[in-house]
């Protein structure tokens, strides 16, 4: 480009366009005048080239990003939608386990298999897929969403990501006290699947140490039906936190797919 310009002045000034200059300073004058422009020009260029480069290139990265998002709540709408499920099938189990416990227990298998629904139902862990959006906010990416209204929905979905793991983690906090109390008060954790194989004698683990479930107004039942309804209420208030995640990450994977159309 800079050549074009630079043949195009030289047959100007030999065809005599210029006013032609009355002595050589004239002539070398001009010819540095001219070399000056050139050169500017040409700056001015490779700033405008560089600039739609460097465009191109952060509108190809922000898409990528977005892509990345895209795909994590995907991933997190389906993780959700699996805990709820689990959640309604584990409700189902409390019922059940319920039932058993005030129809009266009759055996440590059907202990054992109250143990391993109050496990399941004590186990509550929110992990989102979070790692694209707190990448962009560590490196300063976010800029590169350049829809102000999508990028806006995307940090307040996140925001709620982390009012949703503070309520869990308080109710996760509330549930280990729970758990705590019940396991200092009855020896119902000695039928837990992880414990029960080191008590290998009769002695060691038989009908007396769960008789306190058989006894309706012992302390011990009160406190272990305290610690299931717990369970319950957990699962159902996790399942209201995720009904509502998904709500949010639906809404803001359209605005997603209407940017990258």
């Amino acid at each position: 480009m800079i050549k074009f310009f630079r043949r195009i002045r030289q047959k100007l000034i030999t065809e005599n366009s210029f006013s032609k200059p009355a002595s050589p300073v004239g002539r070398y004058l001009l010819y540095a005048i001219g070399e000056i422009v050139l050169v500017v020009v040409g700056i001015l260029i490779a700033l405008s080239v560089n600039n739609w480069n460097q465009e191109n290139k952060d509108r190809r990265l922000g898409e990528d990003y977005l892509f990345r998002i895209h795909r994590d709540l995907v991933q997190d709408t389906i993780n959700f939608r699996q805990i709820i499920h689990n959640n309604n099938i584990l409700r189902e189990d409390i019922k059940q386990l319920l039932v058993t416990l005030y129809d009266g227990v009759e055996s440590i298998e059907e202990v054992q298999f109250m143990s391993a629904i109050y496990d399941k139902a004590l186990d509550q862990v929110f992990s989102p897929n979070d790692n694209t959006y707190k990448g962009m906010i560590s490196s300063g990416a976010l800029g590169l969403i350049k829809n102000p209204e999508l990028k806006e929905e995307i940090v307040d979905l996140y925001s709620e990501y982390d009012q949703k793991r503070a309520l869990l983690s308080a109710i996760g906090a509330w549930m280990v006290n729970v758990a705590t109390n019940e396991t200092n008060e009855t020896d119902f954790i000695k039928f837990n699947k992880g414990v029960t194989d080191i008590f290998t004698t009769q002695e060691m683990l038989n009908e007396n140490d769960y008789s306190f479930l058989n006894n309706k107004e012992d302390q011990r039942f009160k406190i272990f039906v305290r610690a299931i309804s717990a369970t319950a209420f957990n699962q159902k208030a996790s399942n209201g936190y995720y009904l509502e995640l998904i709500n949010s990450c639906e809404a803001v994977l359209q605005l997603i797919d209407e940017e990258l159309k």
